[in-house]
């Protein structure tokens, strides 16, 4: 009978903000979409937006997940 260690992988809220930052951008600029489209579609500011990509603010999870719906991920 083997043993599997286990490990513990630990997120801190910066590392959250980021890959959530990166993927908004990501996904967004592939669609071709300006940070004011993206806003207008989620009935949010563009400010609001600019604020995600940076990773200063995180969109609420109702939010997120109309993003992922928008762009057909999950």
């Amino acid at each position: 009978m083997s043993h599997r260690a286990l490990r513990t992988v630990f997120f801190t809220l910066e590392d959250i903000r980021s890959v959530i930052a990166a993927n908004i951008t990501a996904l967004r600029t592939s669609s071709g979409m300006t940070q004011l489209d993206l806003a207008e579609k989620l009935h949010y500011s563009d400010k609001a937006v600019s604020k995600w990509e940076r990773g200063e603010g995180l969109p609420d999870v109702y939010i997120l997940a109309q993003i992922a719906q928008l762009y057909g991920v999950t």
